[in-house]
């Protein structure tokens, strides 16, 4: 008969031979860097060993968001309810391929371009065993990956400020606008651009455009402050883009004439209105060749109220 020895030796040697348990942990995401085609980007996830499928499919535990919005997505995923009704969302359908250990997001449209973006995977999705998937350090936390996408492909947009109005019914702040048309070729995407204003003292002023809808060629959309009160008859579908939580560009001064800059999201100069001079308007400024120079000889004041949403 074996002595108690000999048998905790025993058990000792059996348990320090004996495997690991499994563990299922993220590899890898892609992709990665900038210059990432907007119009054929993919997100994916590489895991260790096979996952389960829930949270991961239905996009409550693993999601693509615009970069800014990565706090908001890290909160949503590692909540109870998951992040099924985040708005920030990218609308993308999810599928688990070989075998179940890469989960593969493919965005139902293009992503916008030059704009990061965050793909995030919660603490809380599981392994096809039940188990915790963890991060590539063997952790339980949240993994991220990032990317960059680069140029929209195809025809390029023509952006052009081509109707301004600074002096308008009070309350002002709900009347200003400023109209940019895309007189290109290529649909255009406003989101992460930038209005500039140079006052009479030389001082600058800007603001960021809101994130919309992305303009069809040959239309035209409005940008208007936080104020505005949607007092003017529009073309139907013309887009409105918020610059400033109340009146646009801190209001558009009816003393001195307007001198706009619109900056794409590299900070480069598309379009000016009035930067070399023009004269004043009791309402509506407008270029006269919508393709012409930013020239006083170009610019003139609009008949009656301007024409906003209509191109030239």
């Amino acid at each position: 008969m074996r002595g108690a020895g000999a048998v905790l030796a025993a058990a000792l040697a059996a348990r320090c031979a004996a495997p690991p348990p499994a563990e299922t942990r993220v590899l890898s995401t892609a992709p990665e860097g900038s210059g990432v085609a907007p119009e054929l980007a993919q997100a994916s996830v590489t895991f260790s060993g096979p996952v389960a499928p829930e949270g991961i499919v239905d996009g409550t535990r693993l999601v693509l968001v615009p970069a800014e919005a990565l706090p908001e997505a890290l909160r949503a995923v590692e909540a109870d309810e998951g992040a099924a009704g985040l708005a920030a969302a990218v609308g993308a359908d999810v599928a688990l391929e070989g075998g179940g250990v890469r989960a593969v997001l493919r965005p139902r449209g293009p992503l916008r371009a030059r704009t990061g973006y965050a793909l995030v995977l919660s603490s809380r999705a599981l392994a096809e065993d039940g188990g915790p998937v963890l991060d590539a350090e063997r952790r339980r936390r949240p993994t991220v990956g990032g990317f960059e996408t680069g140029a929209a492909a195809g025809p390029p947009p023509l952006p052009v400020l081509t109707e301004v109005r600074a002096a308008a019914a009070a309350p002002g702040q709900g009347g200003e606008w400023v109209e940019i048309a895309d007189l290109g070729e290529g649909p255009l995407d406003l989101a992460g651009w930038r209005l500039v204003k140079r006052t009479a003292s030389g001082f600058t002023a800007s603001c960021l455009l809101a994130a919309g809808p992305i303009l069809p060629p040959g239309t035209a959309a409005l940008v208007v402050g936080g104020a505005y009160d949607g007092r003017y008859d529009l073309p139907p579908g013309t887009p409105t883009f918020a610059c400033g939580g109340g009146a646009l560009l801190g209001g558009l001064s009816d003393d001195h004439p307007p001198a706009l800059h619109l900056l794409d999201p590299l900070g480069e100069v598309a379009s000016t209105f009035g930067a070399a001079g023009m004269p004043r308007c009791p309402a509506a400024a407008v270029r006269l060749e919508p393709l012409g120079p930013d020239d006083p000889s170009n610019l003139d004041c609009a008949d009656g109220e301007g024409t906003p949403g209509e191109l030239p």
